[in-house]
């Protein structure tokens, strides 16, 4: 594949005169268990500050999601374990463990923008020692230039008696269903089951989470091997990635709406920013037809979509301005059935609800 521009931080909204961020983008793949990478990625690009917001908690679907996740957590756990998430973001997952009050947490990130005290606002370090019976990363390992090394610091910070609990996108999804827009810049790794389950000589325990869009993986952290990662930065063991495989079947799947005047997109969080700047870039006809970007975070709304600069409205927008043929193209699928019932109940128009 030939490098793309990817807005740098897509869940970082930006002001009407602000200027978009866009770094170079180009995959290649490693390994026999298939990790593939953006070999372009700058992480001194990336800051994560307040004006990031991946909080997607405003969702009860995905409320559920992060339930089920605890669920998993609490049923291996004693009551009064030690829990660490590190990458938190802005605490809703810890919110969910602090209410419940089976575990003993603390939390690490740099964007939390909370007042709970058990979550420190800063990054971990090797001068840090924590005892903790299970280190939780929940789509940050990610955004993490060198994976290995990361889990490493995270081996030599924590207990030896400690379990790492991993959560992150399933490329085999992405692959599987070829979605293009879900391929972010900041995520500069996307992991195979084989290649996220190979960094540990002991895995407990792995599945697929969220309609198989993410993927777990329990393991004890001192197990982590680098048997077949030691080659991991030497440029001659990656392979070229077949790009065109998506970009074809986002063309593909952009001629069913070609019936429809006008279209709302649902979600102007990854995917939806990415869903528009291909869009833009592909087929600035289709793009033209966008009437409105819809994200029920507020923190959202208000601002604009980097790279194409779409301003993020509430739903009541939607729901007020919408006209009969109108048709709402829901980001993740697995939000449909929400997005519909919140449709049915307050807009009296024939509006349809699709996604890709």
């Amino acid at each position: 594949m030939k490098s793309i521009m990817l807005p740098i931080i897509p869940n970082s909204p930006i002001t009407k005169t602000e200027k978009t961020k866009e770094g170079k983008f180009l995959l290649k793949r490693f390994g026999e268990f298939g990790l593939v990478k953006n070999v372009l990625f700058d992480e001194s690009l990336i800051e994560y500050n307040g004006s990031y917001q991946n909080d997607q908690s405003n969702s009860g679907v995905f409320k559920e999601h992060m339930f089920s996740v605890y669920h998993i957590l609490k049923e291996r756990f004693p009551k009064g374990s030690d829990l660490v998430e590190v990458g938190c973001g802005k605490g809703a997952f810890l919110d969910i463990v602090k209410n419940d009050g089976y575990f003993s947490y603390k939390g690490f990130d740099a964007a939390y923008e909370g007042g709970d005290k058990r979550i420190e606002l800063r990054y971990l370090t090797s001068e840090d020692s924590i005892i903790a019976d299970v280190v939780v990363l929940r789509h940050t390992l990610e955004h993490i230039k060198s994976p290995f090394m990361f889990l490493k610091l995270l081996k030599k910070i924590f207990s030896p008696n400690a379990l790492v609990f991993i959560e992150v996108p399933q490329f085999n999804w992405i692959e599987k269903n070829k979605v293009l827009f879900d391929f972010s810049y900041e995520h500069v790794n996307y992991f195979t089951s084989k290649a996220l389950c190979s960094m540990f000589s002991d895995v407990e325990s792995f599945d697929d989470l969220f309609g198989g869009q993410y993927q777990y993986c329990l393991a004890n952290l001192t197990s982590l091997t680098d048997v077949g990662w030691d080659s991991f930065d030497n440029e001659e063991k990656w392979n070229k990635f077949d790009f065109s495989s998506f970009v074809n079947s986002f063309q593909s799947s952009i001629k069913h709406l070609e019936e429809y005047d006008r279209i709302w997109i649902w979600g102007g969080a990854t995917k939806g920013v990415l869903f528009l700047k291909h869009l833009l870039d592909i087929s600035p006809s289709f793009f033209n037809r966008i009437v409105g970007v819809v994200d029920i975070n507020p923190k959202k709304q208000g601002l604009f979509t980097p790279s194409t600069k779409l301003e993020i409205v509430p739903p009541s927008t939607l729901y007020d301005f919408c006209n009969d043929g109108d048709v709402v193209l829901v980001m993740n699928p697995n939000y449909c059935g929400e997005v519909k019932d919140s449709i049915a109940r307050s807009v009296g128009k024939r509006v349809s609800v699709l996604s890709l």
